[in-house]
């Protein structure tokens, strides 16, 4: 393989990358929905994760030329209108990347490295309860992988870290074993680094996924998914978290202060929104039934 030494990520192949992101989500769309079977078997991991995507970039800050505002024009939308789950955790991912590259209209290797760390630092913080064996996991593995002279061998390297971490999903969580797949959040950030290799011209292989093994999917937890939005500090935030988790799980948290979207699966959605509506206005309140 002919490598050209590229040496720095502009917003141009920023953008790029994130087109490159939306067309295999669209593609694998109904592929990551038939492999979502944790944290519930709900079919929608590829669909949240597309929309989340499509309201990040439609945000006019996108198209600006200084790679740090072009992340974090992405992440802002993203965390605004980010759905379920899957959602809430790439809308974080996508914040701490933005939050690595503040400082920087173009990034080199290092740089980049460090805003992976970050990003996999912010989104592991949006989940009240981390779990291995999903996104995070993937996010972390791409993060350890030390920075090369230039992107195209650096994005080898992540490629070789990122796909053995996916295929590792399905022995971390006994959901995963028992469908024999994969972790349909783990994918859609292989996806992403896919893009990003893509981008920088180097020849990526389609990871082939196995279907789904026909298994007993009943579901028996919390009935419903509760999402809000709410705009206050960073400690009214806290305490909001630690008053719902009691109430709920699958507790995800996406946004930056004073912005948050608040994710959490439910038996009692009225409850949380009364237990939190003592501390802060409600908006932008989302309920779906789960498990159909």
């Amino acid at each position: 393989m002919t490598n050209t030494g590229i040496s720095v990520i502009d917003a141009d192949i920023f953008r790029a990358a994130i087109a490159q992101f939306q067309d295999l989500l669209a593609k694998n769309e109904q592929l990551l929905n038939d492999l979502n079977v944790y944290p519930v078997p709900d079919s929608d991991t590829g669909t949240n994760s597309l929309q989340t995507l499509k309201a990040g970039m439609a945000q006019s800050g996108l198209k600006s030329t200084d790679l740090g505002e072009c992340a974090l024009s992405l992440a802002t939308g993203a965390a605004k209108s980010a759905m379920g789950n899957s959602g809430v955790i790439l809308a974080q991912y996508f914040q701490g990347l933005a939050q690595g590259l503040t400082k920087v209209s173009t990034s080199f290797p290092k740089e980049w490295q460090q805003a992976l760390i970050q990003a996999a630092s912010v989104a592991r913080q949006s989940v009240l309860t981390p779990i291995e064996g999903t996104m995070l996991t993937i996010a972390d593995a791409a993060a350890r992988v030390e920075a090369q002279p230039d992107f195209k061998k650096y994005y080898e390297e992540i490629q070789i870290a990122v796909r053995a971490a996916v295929i590792d999903t399905q022995y971390l969580l006994p959901e995963l074993k028992a469908a024999e797949v994969i972790d349909a959040g783990a994918l859609v950030v292989s996806f992403l680094h896919d893009s990003f290799a893509l981008t920088l011209g180097l020849t990526v292989s389609p990871l082939e996924v196995a279907a789904p093994k026909l298994v007993d999917t009943s579901y028996s937890g919390p009935k419903f998914e509760l999402m809000f939005a709410v705009m206050c500090a960073e400690s009214i935030k806290t305490e909001i978290e630690a008053l719902i988790s009691a109430l709920g799980e699958s507790i995800s948290v996406s946004g930056a202060e004073p912005n948050f979207n608040f994710h959490i699966h439910t038996d009692k959605p009225d409850l949380v929104i009364e237990s939190c509506e003592d501390k802060v206005e409600i908006t932008n309140i989302r309920i779906s039934e789960l498990g159909n």
